[in-house]
């Protein structure tokens, strides 16, 4: 901010102003002193104004000095902030005390209060020779724009007023902020400017209102990090002015009116563009507002209420797959190979591309997982984030399986860039995202293979909690799920509804409000569906309690079958070499359970962690009978067990007393 100051002050040459000032002001009332003290009595005895014109001096030439290129900065004070001539000399008198203290005592004697070193407007009345009008009102600029600040004795005297030490700074070129603002003020950062992107648009717009109204306001919609207070700055470059961020957060909400209306101040002095950031309460009404005003909102918010205002919309457009990956490989080089894959990530933001050159991965596998951290903050709240950990080589499925959700990745990584197209987007925006439909009995890895795509996607899996989501009070489900669809589209997590018939289950004829209220619900879930832009997967044990009017819009439905024999057999040695057991020794085991099992993976997991840990407790290597231990105890929960015949050992013994 240092320099931007610097670059003000060496424009208006601000400090000799001041200097003027204070002169000015001094000599006048040095003057008036010699002549109260030659017509003490005089003064005494009479009500009339003090003489001037010849017989005071008001230093002509200093006026001119300040009228002209030396008091720029002085005449644009007066002028930004339309001050009457009696405003400006009150603010005149009361600059000067705060600019040389020395004036102090001369303002005390001129006024005949020793201690009162602060000027009256009796004293301004008198100095410059006005009327009995009152110069300070609640409503003057002077009282608005906390130029000056009332200072009350006691009862009975005229109220004494001080100089804002803000604007006493800027006189002598410092561009200070008040301890309010320090933590909620921030200068802009420059960054690249997407060519899809319409900053000359927008420039041109926000230029051509400003001239027909006087309080316009640019409100620029995107998710958060797509860059939003880049473009604002942008625009505010274009019509030739520097810019300000300003994060309501940090500001105390008692004192709102006031850090508000002093944040206006400063943008009207330091002649900036202020770039707000999104959460600000409501605008106080009667606070005006500086020229350039650029809102950053979220999406599915609205801009801050202020009901004189006329606002300009802006929804920032998602820079290109081709203009991502340019991005990427000027931040980071070292990994220019993977650019169009990593700028293929849904929801991969300008932001997160700044971020992450600036956490310098070594490789691509540790920008995928810091991307993925970045995200997982921004999506707190919204549901289960998970973080997937399974890849392709720990899913074991039928090939025709792999196949299909294969497609699921190539097509939701594929999406973005043909909706770059704009005649694709109009035809087929409708169809919104990929989404899938994930039907089968429990345990057969529809959980898994939602966790292979999103890894392979490099983005998280947001699985939505009906607990959290549904709601007893109408409207209320219908805000949440909102939420939720804005949080992964603003991060690019995936959705997974599981046990989905739950949220997508077929509508009821309408019998009473509750019935009615859950058909609403289901039809705003619909619409959700179908204008989301992201992966979302319905996974489900029961298909047929899916209405099917979400199945139709539905673009994959994908049937999870158990395993047969040959999937069964590679399960269970995945799982026992995960368990760092050797399953060589028990393959014939493993092919006796696995050709008569229908066990689903999650059950295979389970009856190996059980073999292992009963193999540890009687401290020797795992057994066919652990494994067969194993089996028995997950088919005991359906109420099955395992006949003697599959333990190999038995096979045997059975062979000989056959034979």
């Amino acid at each position: 901010m240092n320099l931007f100051v610097a670059e003000i002050s060496e424009k208006l040459d601000i400090s000799t102003a001041a200097k003027l000032i204070a002169v000015k002001i001094q000599t006048l009332l040095e003057r008036h002193l010699t002549w109260l003290d030659t017509h003490q009595e005089e003064f005494d005895t009479a009500t009339a104004a003090w003489p001037v014109g010849s017989e005071i001096d008001r230093e002509k030439a200093l006026e001119h000095r300040l009228e002209g290129p030396e008091g720029r900065a002085w005449c644009r004070l007066v002028e930004l902030f339309r001050l009457s001539e009696a405003e400006a000399e009150l603010l005149e008198v009361a600059l000067a005390v705060a600019i040389e203290p020395a004036i102090g005592p001369l303002v005390g004697r001129a006024q005949g209060t020793g201690g009162r070193l602060v000027p009256t407007e009796p004293l301004v009345k008198k100095l410059f020779g006005h009327p009995a009008k009152p110069i300070w009102r609640p409503t003057s600029p002077l009282a608005m724009w906390g130029l000056v600040k009332a200072v009350k004795y006691t009862p009975g005297e005229a109220l004494g007023f001080e100089a804002d030490a803000r604007i006493v700074d800027w006189l002598y070129g410092t561009l200070s902020l008040d301890a309010s603002l320090v933590l909620g003020i921030d200068t802009t950062r420059t960054g690249p400017v997407p060519p899809e992107w319409p900053v000359r648009q927008a420039a041109a717009r926000l230029d051509a209102a400003l001239r027909a109204n006087s309080e316009v306001r640019l409100v620029i919609k995107a998710r958060a990090g797509a860059g939003r207070r880049i473009f604002a700055a942008a625009v505010a470059q274009k019509l030739g002015r520097e810019a300000l961020i300003v994060d309501p957060a940090p500001l105390a909400p008692d004192d709102w009116a006031e850090n508000f209306m002093r944040v206006q101040r400063l943008a009207l002095y330091a002649e900036v563009a202020l770039i707000w950031r999104e959460g600000a309460p409501a605008w106080p009404g009667k606070i005006p507002l500086a020229p350039l005003q650029l809102i950053c909102v979220d999406e599915g918010e609205n801009a801050p209420v202020r009901d004189s205002a006329t606002d300009l919309m802006v929804k920032l457009p998602e820079p290109s797959v081709a203009t991502k990956a340019g991005i990427w490989q000027s931040l980071m080089p070292h990994l220019a190979g993977d650019a169009e894959e990593l700028a293929a990530t849904p929801g991969l933001s300008l932001g997160d591309l700044e971020e992450a050159s600036n956490a310098a991965p070594r490789t691509t596998a540790e920008a995928g997982a810091f991307l993925r951290a970045k995200a997982r903050a921004r999506i707190q709240g919204a549901g289960r984030i998970v973080d997937p950990r399974f890849g392709w080589n720990d899913f074991v499925a039928r090939p025709d399986l792999i196949n299909k959700l294969q497609r699921i990745v190539f097509e939701a990584r594929m999406w973005p860039s043909l909706l770059e197209n704009p005649e694709t987007a109009r035809l087929f925006a409708g169809m919104a995202g990929i989404s899938a439909l994930f039907s089968g009995p429990p345990g057969v890895g529809k959980s898994m293979a939602a966790q292979v795509i999103a890894r392979d996607l490099g983005v998280n899996l947001l699985v939505v909690d009906l607990a959290a989501t549904t709601s007893k009070y109408i409207g209320e489900t219908a805000k949440n799920l909102t939420r939720v669809f804005i949080r992964a589209h603003a991060t690019g997590a995936a959705l997974i509804f599981e046990e989905a018939d739950a949220f997508f289950a077929r509508r009821t004829d309408v019998k009473d409000s509750n019935d009615r209220h859950a058909n609403s619900d289901t039809n705003h879930l619909l619409q959700l569906l179908e204008v989301h832009s992201g992966l979302v997967i319905l996974s489900t044990n029961r298909r047929a309690n899916i209405d099917p009017a979400f199945t139709r819009r539905l673009r994959h439905v994908v049937e999870f079958p158990k395993p047969g024999p040959a999937e069964r057999r590679q399960l269970w040695i995945l799982m026992l070499t995960a368990l760092d057991i050797d399953p060589t020794p028990l393959l014939e085991a493993i092919d006796l359970l696995a050709e008569n099992h229908d066990l689903s993976p999650a059950q295979i997991k389970g009856a190996t962690l059980s073999a292992r840990f009963t193999a540890l407790a009687a401290n020797r290597p795992v057994s066919a009978e652990d494994l067969e231990g194993g089996a028995a105890h997950e088919l005991s929960k359906e109420g099955r067990s395992i006949p003697p015949r599959v333990n190999p050992k038995n096979r045997r013994k059975r062979s000989r007393i056959n034979g």
